[in-house]
């Protein structure tokens, strides 16, 4: 089915259907979907289609709820109790340094989220320890890798613990080896439905397919061309391989598009047809050939240009009473937005984030502007207090209040107070040593702000501080995304006489409070945009490198080319 052809309308329909013909409880209908939102949607579509609240639906939901729900129920056949801990990303990851830091392992030489990624990309796939393959197992610590998986495991039971992985790992283990649990399960449940199949792994394909064994009513829907989270263990083969999983089961194409115009599928498909993994359909629409304007393709020197001409064209529609929330801007990295933000609010014209922070509020960009704070203004307490230990310097809670505490008694700021704990016994002498170390380098800093341009000073700062190295030695997914904004950051800079004046800026900016029902104009990456529908979309920065995406061709070669192009 074809984006805007009403894959959940499908889905809903169908459910309500059921229910409507008493072909099945609610309680017999398991109804997964990718995110808290879908379900809730369906839940009120479903509400409205057969009249009052729906009802005892409570396998509707989504991979990670329906797995939890299971897992409690069965927790002692997987070693835990039925009130287990949930674990998030960061939970994860402080366990696994435990654990690395145990072993005896250099933590930086083998990060934790390194790990975390590693063990995260074996349970997306269905891996339990000892089912990792050797080869995987040894790339992580020189070959340590499957034991750490173990001893993570196992810890995570000691602590009664499971992590977002485990909902459905462990799930798929109990189905395997307790065979009457499984065919309770396949008994329960008579209609199975599946939304966006093709962003399902390899551990919620297995899971799906174990359950629908015995009914084998099983509907999913799906899209082959929209398979955008391989960098999530999305695997689209599952939507590919369907036929062959389920013999005898009937393909039904939605190909009809109620969202876009003639031009614009013409567009789309011809840029689709170029990808060799899919199954192949042809979106068609009932508006008339004539309707719809077309596609307008225009080129821009850099991307200032391209911000201030994609400002004026919104400019313009807007006086022709288009609304503003009707507008988008699709960009491929949240790094380009800061140009169109910056140009927005010279011109007045009201806009949102969506999916994100807006650039200036991103968490890397306010430490990076709290260090150009405190170097501006000394006595910036809220600014000394973000990256006093920010990278890590070894000032612990314990000597931020003892800077606190000499602060109030004297009335003096941080910084101040900072400088004469130095001078005393007061601090343990590593603590002392390393708040030295942080003085000493705010003041070089300080004296070098008269002398030299500010945009080369943030660079210096950011270096010396080793704020950008910690974001280089990062192993997290949005590292790379946090150093982009980084340097846009320092573009930004770019644009203002001096350091005063580029704060003043970012304070204004700051201020501009979000009303959100007001009429703005809507700035988003491409990812946030799936299922939304503008009058007007902009789509920025497509030029090789930036869209298709550097890193997505370095590291997936083809595949993340025809990725790249199902994105677009």
């Amino acid at each position: 089915a074809g984006a805007g052809t009403g894959k959940t309308r499908v889905l809903t329909t169908r459910l309500a259907h059921l229910l409507a013909t008493r072909k099945a409880w609610p309680s017999q209908i398991l109804a997964v979907t990718f995110t808290n939102k879908a379900a809730r949607e369906m839940q009120h579509r479903i509400g409205g289609l057969i009249g009052g609240a729906v009802e005892g639906m409570q396998w509707l939901g989504t991979f990670h709820a329906l797995g939890a729900k299971m897992l409690r129920r069965h927790a002692e056949l997987a070693g835990l109790r039925s009130d287990f801990t949930i674990l998030d990303a960061d939970d994860q990851v402080r366990l696994m340094k435990q654990i690395i830091v145990a072993e005896n392992i250099d933590e930086k030489r083998w990060p934790a989220r390194q790990l975390a990624a590693c063990i995260d990309g074996w349970k997306n796939r269905g891996l339990t320890p000892d089912k990792v393959p050797a080869g995987e197992a040894h790339a992580f610590a020189n070959g340590k890798g499957g034991e750490l998986y173990a001893a993570y495991q196992a810890r995570l039971k000691v602590l009664n613990a499971a992590d977002f992985g485990d909902l459905l790992l462990e799930v798929l283990r109990i189905f395997q080896e307790h065979p009457e649990v499984l065919a309770e399960w396949q008994e329960r449940f008579k209609y199975m439905l599946v939304d966006e199949y093709q962003d399902t792994n390899v551990a919620q394909y297995l899971w799906l397919r174990l359950l629908a064994q015995k009914h084998k009513n099983i509907c999913c829907v799906g899209d082959d061309d929209q398979s955008i989270y391989g960098w999530r263990g999305a695997e689209v083969d599952n939507i590919l391989r369907f036929e062959k999983d389920f013999p005898g089961a009937k393909v039904i194409r939605l190909e009809r598009n109620y969202r876009s115009t003639a031009n614009i599928l013409g567009a789309a498909s011809g840029l689709i047809a170029a990808n060799e993994q899919r199954l192949g359909k042809t979106l068609w629409t009932e508006a008339n050939d004539n309707e719809g304007e077309k596609i307008k393709v225009a080129s821009y020197w850099d991307g200032e240009e391209e911000a201030r001409a994609v400002a004026e064209e919104a400019e313009q529609l807007q006086r022709q009473q288009h609304l503003l929330r009707e507008m988008a801007i699709l960009v491929r990295a949240s790094f380009q937005m800061r140009e169109f933000e910056d140009r927005f609010i010279n011109l007045g014209i009201p806009y949102r984030v969506v999916g994100g922070p807006r650039f200036y509020e991103r968490a890397e960009i306010r430490d990076a502007n709290a260090y150009l704070r405190l170097i501006a203004q000394g006595d910036d307490d809220l600014a000394f207090e973000r990256i006093v230990n920010k990278p890590r310097r070894g000032l612990g809670d314990v000597a931020v209040q003892t800077i606190h505490r000499l602060a109030r008694a004297e009335g003096i700021s941080l910084l101040r107070a900072a400088k004469t704990l130095v001078t005393t016994e007061e601090l343990k002498p590593a603590a002392r040593r390393a708040l030295a170390g942080f003085v000493e380098m705010v003041e070089r800093w300080r004296a070098l702000v008269a002398g030299m341009p500010h945009t080369e000073l943030a660079e210096i700062v950011l270096d010396e501080s080793g704020y950008t190295e910690m974001w280089q030695n990062d192993k997290s997914a949005d590292a790379p995304g946090k150093l982009e904004n980084l340097k846009e950051l320092i573009r930004s800079m770019e644009h203002h006489e001096t350091l005063a004046g580029y704060l003043e800026h970012i304070s204004l900016v700051m201020e501009i409070e979000q009303n959100d029902t007001a009429d703005k104009i809507n700035l988003m990456t491409l990812h946030s945009a799936k299922g939304l529908e503008f009058d007007t979309v902009f789509l920025p920065g497509w030029e090789e490198g930036l869209f298709p995406h550097q890193r997505a061709l370095d590291e997936n070669g083809l595949a993340g080319l025809e990725e790249e192009r199902r994105l677009a």
